[in-house]
């Protein structure tokens, strides 16, 4: 599981990264994932891709193999996808 800064408990590895309007953490435990280990994110929302993308460097920084990423929502029109330099999958999708 990947968190916001202090959401998780025990030791964490941290990625920070940029937005729009200043910076955020995401955070893993220690150990969670071996490197090598397949993993496809999932979350509930395709926005602009930030958080993904910032999610991806931080799982493929501890070496694993990132295969895809799933959505059960994308907001096609903000074009997040294009930010992200795995497979990208959505259930729902809206165009406006």
């Amino acid at each position: 599981m990947v968190r916001k800064k202090n959401k998780l408990p025990g030791k964490t590895l941290a990625y920070t990264y940029n937005l729009e309007y200043g910076s955020d953490t995401l955070e893993i435990q220690e150990g969670a994932i071996q490197k090598g280990q397949k993993i496809i994110l999932i979350d509930d929302l395709l926005a602009t891709g930030g958080t993904t993308l910032a999610a991806a460097k931080l799982l493929h920084g501890i070496g694993a193999n990132l295969l895809a990423s799933t959505f059960i929502i994308e907001l096609e029109f903000l074009k997040g996808r294009t930010n992200i330099d795995i497979p990208v999958y959505s259930l729902i999708k809206y165009s406006e």
